[in-house]
C-alpha cells in the first residue's frame, strides 16, 4: 500500500493528471491511514474471513450451490 501511495504521487508529478486508486481488502489500512487519507485514496473493507466460520454455514452453502443448479 505504501508503494502505491508514492506512486500515485509520482504519477502526478510527472503526468499533472490524478491517478484514482481503490484498495479493496485492505485489512491493514490503519497502518497507513494518514498517508491514504492524504493521497485521497478510497478504502474498502472486508471481513478477514470470506468463508463460513462454522460447518453449519459450510452445509447451507453446499445445499445452496446445489439446489441453484
Amino acid at each position: 500500500m505504501a508503494t502505491l501511495v508514492n506512486l500515485k504521487q509520482e504519477h502526478k508529478d510527472i503526468t499533472g493528471k490524478d491517478l484514482r486508486l481503490t484498495f479493496s481488502g485492505a485489512t491493514e489500512a490503519h497502518l497507513l491511514a494518514k498517508e491514504i487519507a492524504r493521497a485521497g485514496i478510497s478504502v474498502i473493507l472486508t471481513s478477514p474471513r470470506s468463508y463460513p466460520s462454522v460447518w453449519e454455514q459450510k452445509r447451507m452453502q453446499v445445499i445452496f450451490s446445489f439446489l441453484s443448479q
